[in-house]
């Protein structure tokens, strides 16, 4: 029973949770190391034990480095740390398919730069578990991004947007995350992203936080910038386009979920 609990307090110590589902373990090293630290086996381990990692999830690995060194170095270390990490997951038994993404994220730059001792925390992989959304609509829209033609475009559904801003509600992550996972997996696609807003008023819209007129072109870089944290090769972005308000799916727009549907940011397959 002791030994349970430890295993659990030593995993709760390192996770961090950002909503149902999703779930981020740090794993740290020393400076200038790439290899694996007993303890951050032992955190694997219990992971493991524990059923943190059971098949309905899926699991991303992040690596990082501090702000010592070159970017080139910190590129290089963070992406040895992330496939150590990924090695010893496989040795442990997990499945590779269960690994969507393991990628060398680089430096963390922060203020106040200490050149000796660098920032700890910021030498790290992150596992990031995400619950797999398997529901009939899941599946739907997996199907309608199979058979999107060249020259076709899809709303990318459920990924809303705040009223006159470019941030993504929460809820949409898991959608997001859906997206990634697709792009991610079929390599071939070249596309653009569309992205529209709603209402009467100027065509592009008003970003209220910046105060300018082009919220829709916000909306679609916004969306392109996160498929690119995400480890989709930005190379195969051939655009974020603002379409404005012309281009609406819900008209007139007598409701709120009127308005909130026109907020979207669509895909165009250009080649696959």
């Amino acid at each position: 029973m002791k030994k349970i609990a430890s295993c659990l307090l030593l995993l709760f110590n390192y996770i961090i949770c950002f909503g149902q589902g999703h779930d981020t373990v740090h794993l740290y090293f020393p400076l200038d190391k790439m290899q694996l630290t007993e303890r951050s086996t032992k955190i694997i381990d219990s992971l493991i034990a524990n059923n943190w990692m059971e098949h309905d999830k899926r699991i991303t690995v992040l690596g990082y480095s501090d702000y010592l060194g070159s970017d080139d170095y910190g590129k290089a270390i963070s992406a040895a740390r992330a496939k150590n990490v990924e090695d010893y997951l496989v040795i442990a038994g997990i499945d590779k398919k269960d690994i969507t993404r393991c990628v060398g994220k680089g430096k963390i730059n922060r203020a106040g730069k200490n050149e000796k001792t660098g920032n700890s925390i910021d030498r790290k992989v992150d596992l990031i578990f995400d619950a797999r959304i398997d529901t009939p609509e899941d599946k739907k829209f997996v199907y309608y991004l199979t058979n999107l033609k060249p020259e076709e475009s899809l709303a990318l559904k459920n990924i809303e947007f705040y009223q006159g801003s470019l941030r993504i509600k929460p809820e949409s992550l898991p959608w997001l995350k859906i997206v990634s996972d697709y792009l991610y997996d079929h390599k071939n696609i070249v596309f653009q992203l569309e992205g529209h807003v709603c209402c009467i008023g100027p065509i592009l819209g008003i970003d209220e936080h910046y105060d300018d007129g082009t919220l829709s072109q916000k909306r679609a870089q916004e969306i392109a910038d996160t498929l690119g944290a995400r480890g989709i090769d930005i190379s195969r972005i051939k655009g974020a386009i603002g379409m404005g308000n012309g281009y609406a799916i819900a008209w007139p727009e007598v409701s709120s979920q009127d308005q909130q549907a026109n907020r979207r940011v669509e895909i165009r397959v250009i080649s696959r």
